[in-house]
């Protein structure tokens, strides 16, 4: 028989089921003008007869830092060799799916939506009942709505069900709050669609009243990145909200108010989430169309352009408020009731709009509720509950509490994972379950999820029902909490479907330093987890494509995974963020558009350590010109002085640099030159001879202005920046003399060699590195300048503080840097780069040559007694292993690789040829 396949897209997420069975789920992330579709064979699955195939189809709607808003469509193909079986036409049943709560808060500016389900409205289970779809009318067939569709060219998701491995509490708990959340974005903006952010000025209002006279707070829990924070006012008394203090008390006395909240600055997000925090609920009172809360204005509104030449933000020095607010604001703000506002905005011409019922949630933002929450009984773990964790018939009974308003347990899946949950339970009509789920906690103490909805709600029918959640989350911990429960509920099956790019797992690494097999294990599970359909940034917080971030994913899967052909379409895709902006956006495809200028060097470079780890020099051919395009615009800022100055997002590293969104970033100018070299280089192999010689011209005047202006003779250092504002900047950092030094910028041979000790023994008036991103530069610094030991005992100290706190994957950044938690993400992308040092530095196996057509082995002798591992090349696996007191070295290596043993003397070195 000849093969079956089924080929199939959709906007935004699809699930495939095939006679009840899941076969896949997509598609991959694609750009604003090229679709991608995936192609399963299903010869194993199809059977003699009528087969079902069954897609469930979640249009989000709305853009999101994954996907660009396109209209809802799904397209498929069933072929046996050159012939269609079916396909998607006006024969396919179709149904709105009913249970699924279309009108609900966001996870994040960033992920958008997650799920909230009632059971009791619509069959979960309907892709496996062919009985129950023919009852449904016919779909209705679309004009194309993504341009050209292409087949992905990398390997689909690899996927298991992973079950908890243990419970950690159980618990009964009291309501903490009644939680508001406000979607202000159709009554501001109308039908905006996108996910870009927002920078204006207005108002967000109510009136409630109290029975009696309470104290209390009213509380924002995330920052403005993601949702609408501000000062407010209730009547005439004002209160002052900031980043740092979000958690305000207020008195309230018996009687109606008015509440009005100011917006001012850049939001990205147009959700308000509110948290109040009384003894008794407060009543909103309901005017138009059964709605409580209205918007007024925008009294201001900023269009940005990112360009590198217009202001970012609009020019707001402080991007959190605006420096001035016009007359039409000042006096709305002074209203002191409902009757005031709305004259005082007729009278100003100003809009007042009243949110839509439909927009306006109470108790259902996850983050809220379960932080707010207040334990009143912790109770030990009985044998009634284990069976959560098992995928056998014995059920985890939850009983409704008889102390608190819910119980709950968390369970821990023992790492972190990422994926779609799907369960089994029993339970009475009307029980909600809801699932919060974090990356850490540490001493029973749960790091929250600030900024992230991560969660999803399931509102339950009566008796045995399962459902499977579409939306992607990353999770070690889940708490499950039951509400509105009257009976038992029982639990037989929960677990995540865990689903990866399927990723070689060639690469290899034990010693006898056993906290460096962990932290490799750290980084190992770290980087498999943000490697979907692209290298993502984190798991849970965003899972979105920075192209600054692959840049380290990327050289970390060449050395540890050898997946080129996933490298590639990394590289590839990048190419769509100059859709957004010349200056090419700092993440794709999204239509949020921000710009941060290292991002794009980046990706020139993963571009340059591709053809260096597998020598792959056709992609020279499909990214020079975008390459030189983007250099092109690039030398637009350049002034007749060489400097570099651009208005964008200059971020270097996460930590107190003075540099600003105008100026010359003096880290930039170096990465900037590099990738100039790197553009020369390119075009010497196209034979574009000209080209070269011009991006010579201008790397060497980046570099003569970084000699000439930006060394500062009196303090014997580079200074971090300048700006035709300020001049100089006042601090000095080793971030910028890290880039300095490792892309060849330093063109004085003794400022050189200052920089070198610089590196070796930073001075303690520089600015220290903010991050895992920064310090793995610093990293390759080191061992650059023969300092292995030292970098060895770097990642003792900071990677093993992230296993002091029982952390299983490795940090986004240091402690520090948020005021709330020892970091944000637990899982980052770009902190995963321990295993380029223990295979190249400690198991001894470094490339010297393009493609590993030669490589040199050499035996640190700071670590260890024996260690073995393998590297994957172009070649084939290359596997070693050493033993320091017998002073052998085994190696299995393929025939094309040359070795250089000239460090290896007084070692026998044997040596295994690979056909």
């Amino acid at each position: 028989m000849e093969e079956v396949v089924l080929e199939i897209s959709a906007s935004t997420r699809y699930i495939a089921y095939l006679n009840g069975k899941e076969i896949g789920r997509g598609p991959i992330r694609s750009g604003r003008h090229q679709q991608f579709f995936d192609r399963y064979s299903i010869d194993d699955k199809i059977c003699q007869g009528e087969n079902f195939l069954a897609v469930r189809v979640w249009d989000y709607g709305w853009s999101t830092y994954q996907t660009v808003a396109k209209p809802a469509g799904l397209i498929f193909e069933i072929k046996q060799g050159n012939k269609t079986v079916c396909s998607s036409d006006n024969a396919v049943y179709a149904s709105l799916d009913k249970g699924h709560m279309e009108y609900a808060p966001k996870r994040n500016v960033n992920l958008g939506f997650t799920d909230y389900y009632d059971a009791q409205k619509f069959d979960t289970c309907w892709f496996e009942k062919p009985e129950v779809v023919k009852s449904w009318p016919f779909a209705i067939e679309t004009e194309d709505v993504w341009g050209e569709l292409a087949q992905k060219k990398i390997r689909p998701y690899q996927s298991e069900c992973v079950y908890p491995k243990q419970i950690v509490s159980v618990q009964q708990v009291k309501k903490g709050c009644q939680q508001i959340t406000v979607n202000t974005r159709n009554a501001f903006f109308g039908k905006r669609l996108d996910a870009d952010e927002t920078t204006f000025s207005g108002f967000i209002g109510c009136e409630f009243s109290c029975a009696e006279d309470m104290e209390g707070e009213i509380a924002f829990p995330n920052r403005l990145w993601n949702g609408i924070i501000g000062d407010f006012k209730i009547d005439d008394t004002y209160y002052e909200v900031s980043r740092e203090n979000r958690s305000i008390s207020v008195k309230l006395t018996k009687g109606t108010h008015l509440f009005l909240l100011q917006i001012s600055g850049k939001v990205d997000d147009l959700y308000c989430h509110m948290e109040w925090k009384f003894p008794k609920n407060v009543v909103f009172e309901k005017y138009q169309e059964g709605t409580s809360f209205f918007t007024v204005g925008p009294t201001k509104y900023i269009q940005s352009a990112i360009d590198g030449f217009a202001e970012i933000y609009g020019g707001l020095n402080e991007f959190e408020k605006m420096d001035q607010e016009t007359e039409e604001h000042e006096k709305i703000w002074m209203s002191g009731s409902l009757a005031e506002l709305k004259q005082c905005s007729k009278e100003m011409n100003i809009p007042m709009n009243w949110v839509e019922p439909k927009y306006v949630f109470e108790d259902m933002y996850f983050l809220s509720l379960v932080r707010t929450e207040e334990v009143v009984l912790e109770e030990t773990i009985g044998k009634e509950l284990l069976g959560i964790l098992w995928n056998n018939d014995v059920d985890a009974v939850i009983t409704p509490p008889d102390k608190g308003d819910y119980r709950r347990i968390i369970v821990d899946f023992g790492d972190v994972y990422v994926g779609s949950f799907e369960f089994l339970l029993k339970a009475k009509v009307g029980t909600i379950i809801d699932v919060y789920c974090f990356e850490n906690m540490y001493g029973g103490e749960i790091d929250y999820t600030i900024g992230l909805n991560n969660g999803f709600r399931y509102i339950c029918k009566e008796g045995w029902q399962k459902y499977s959640c579409m939306t992607r989350m990353g999770a070690r911990y889940a708490m499950i909490t039951v509400r509105n429960s009257v009976d038992d509920v029982k639990i037989r099956d929960f677990h995540l479907h865990y689903m990866t790019y399927s990723s070689s797992g060639s690469g290899e690494f034990i010693c006898d330093d056993y906290l460096l097999n962990r932290i490799w294990e750290m980084c190992c599970q770290t980087h498999k987890v943000c490697s979907e359909d692209c290298f993502t940034d984190s798991p849970t917080y965003e899972q979105a494509y920075w192209i600054g971030d692959a840049q380290v994913s990327a050289y970390i899967n060449g050395i540890l995974h050898g997946d080129y052909e996933f490298i590639r379409h990394n590289l590839e895709l990048a190419v769509t963020a100059g859709e957004n902006t010349k200056l090419m956006n700092a993440l794709t495809p999204t239509d949020w558009t921000t710009s941060i200028p290292m991002w794009m060097m980046n990706w020139i470079i993963a571009v340059q350590q591709y053809i260096e780890i597998c020598g792959d020099e056709t992609i020279i051919d499909s990214l020079y010109d975008p390459i030189k395009d983007t250099l092109t615009y690039y030398e637009k800022f350049i002034q007749p002085d060489g400097g570099f100055l651009i208005c964008a997002w200059n971020m270097l590293d996460w930590a107190a640099l003075d540099i600003h969104n105008y100026g010359v970033v003096t880290g930039h100018q170096a990465i900037l030159a590099w990738c100039y070299k790197i553009a020369s280089d390119f075009a010497k192999k196209r034979e574009r001879f000209e080209d070269a010689e011009h991006f010579n011209y201008v790397r060497e005047q980046l570099l003569k202005y970084m000699d000439q202006k930006m060394w500062n003779e009196e303090k014997q250092a580079y200074m971090d920046g300048w700006t035709p504002e300020y001049g100089l900047s006042k601090t000095v950092s080793i971030q910028t003399h890290i880039f300095l030094y490792l892309y060849e910028s330093i063109i004085d041979d003794k400022k050189k060699t200052i920089v070198e000790k610089y590196l070796l023994d930073t001075p303690e008036d520089f600015i220290k590195v903010g991050s895992p991103f920064m310090l793995n530069y610093l990293h390759m610094c080191l061992n650059k300048l023969g300092k292995s030991e030292e970098v060895l005992n770097d990642i003792h100290q900071r990677w093993g503080e992230m296993l002091h706190y029982d952390t299983t994957t490795c940090w986004e950044v240091f402690p520090g840097f948020y005021e709330n938690s020892r970091t944000r993400s637990y899982c980052h992308s770009w902190s995963a780069s321990p295993v380029v040092f223990c295979l190249e530095q400690i198991l001894g196996i470094q490339r010297i040559d393009n493609g590993w057509k030669k490589i040199k082995i050499q035996v640190p002798d700071y670590i260890g007694k024996w260690c073995k591992g393998a590297v994957p090349t172009p070649y084939g696996i290359i596997r070693g292993w050493w033993e320091k007191n017998e002073k052998t070295y085994k190696l299995m290596v393929p025939r094309q690789i040359e070795i250089d043993m000239s460090a290896m003397e007084g070692w026998n070195v044997q040596v295994i040829p690979l056909d």
